[in-house]
């Protein structure tokens, strides 16, 4: 009951979202950044403590606090930009975004060996997967079931309505291999924790455990890896940016495979560097090691 409740209270909140008009949806999801910052204490812990694994001395006291309402205030803009997907398509996508690099997603796709679309819990990245997705590539999105069925099956259902197909964590690596070797592009999210799943390497200078599912795919499938981010210039408002196609060879070594997994969280590291305030700084990403 619970669920469905609140579950309501978000179908109404996105009735409201989409009559209002664009200035009114920016101040609404401004709001809802403060709302989040002032009732989730304890990931304001988080995220002050990452900044300073991260960045140590470079930051004063001052610039952190302020740096992660920040934070918040891209995340109110992403809640709303996310219910304002209904409202995108073919015809309309490219007001919101303006397209970097886009030869070199298209020169990758071409070579139909699969695309691994590599990124991050950076800027908005569910608008990242549906705009490939509307250029025209097939897209298969690795996702996290929600706790709410009513949500995850609403924003499961936006997706799919965008073209963006679907596979639940669990069954992962089996379906993603299997799209790849269609030659269709799989997106997966490499910047959180990976607990004892993961590799040890570097993020930020610090120890970190990091998915390896990425490299693993494109070395079992000869899929290229196209790191891609989503950077926000304003509401609704953003530049993706398709970096040059990475290959992973068959037979390398742990230590060569480690290399090419480093030099993804190298690149990660320098885009979150250049705009820390997008970047999901509320998550334990040093929790491991």
């Amino acid at each position: 009951m619970k669920n469905l409740l609140i579950y309501f209270l978000f179908k109404t909140f996105t009735f409201l979202v989409n009559i209002l008009p664009r200035k009114l949806q920016k101040y609404l999801g401004e709001g809802f950044g403060k709302f989040a910052y002032f009732v989730t204490k304890n990931r304001r812990k988080v995220a002050k403590k990452n900044l300073k694994i991260a960045f140590g001395d470079k930051l004063s006291e001052r610039e952190r606090n302020e740096l992660i309402k920040k934070v918040y205030k891209n995340i109110g803009f992403m809640l709303v930009e996310f219910i304002l997907l209904k409202k995108i398509d073919k015809s309309n996508f490219k007001e919101f975004v303006k397209i970097e690099g886009y030869e070199n997603l298209k020169k990758a796709f071409e070579k139909d060996k699969g695309i691994i679309i590599y990124g991050a819990h950076f800027g908005n990245w569910e608008w990242l997967g549906v705009f490939i997705s509307l250029l025209g590539f097939p897209l298969n999105a690795i996702v996290q079931e929600q706790h709410n069925p009513y949500f995850d099956d609403y924003i499961n259902g936006l997706r799919r309505s965008k073209g963006v197909n679907i596979i639940k964590l669990g069954v992962s690596i089996r379906k993603a291999y299997s799209k790849l070797k269609k030659g269709e592009c799989v997106f997966i999210l490499g910047d959180q924790d990976a607990r004892d799943r993961g590799w040890k390497l570097k993020f930020f200078g610090k120890s970190a455990s990091t998915y390896p599912g990425v490299i693993q795919l494109a070395e079992r499938t000869g899929a290229l890896i196209v790191p891609s981010f989503l950077i926000r210039n304003d509401f609704a408002d953003h530049k993706l940016v398709f970096y040059p196609a990475r290959k992973v060879e068959t037979g390398l070594s742990q230590k060569e495979k480690n290399e090419k997994l480093q030099k993804l969280n190298n690149l990660t590291e320098k885009v979150i560097t250049e705009n820390k305030e997008q970047w999901f700084w509320v998550h334990k990403r040093w929790k491991t090691y």
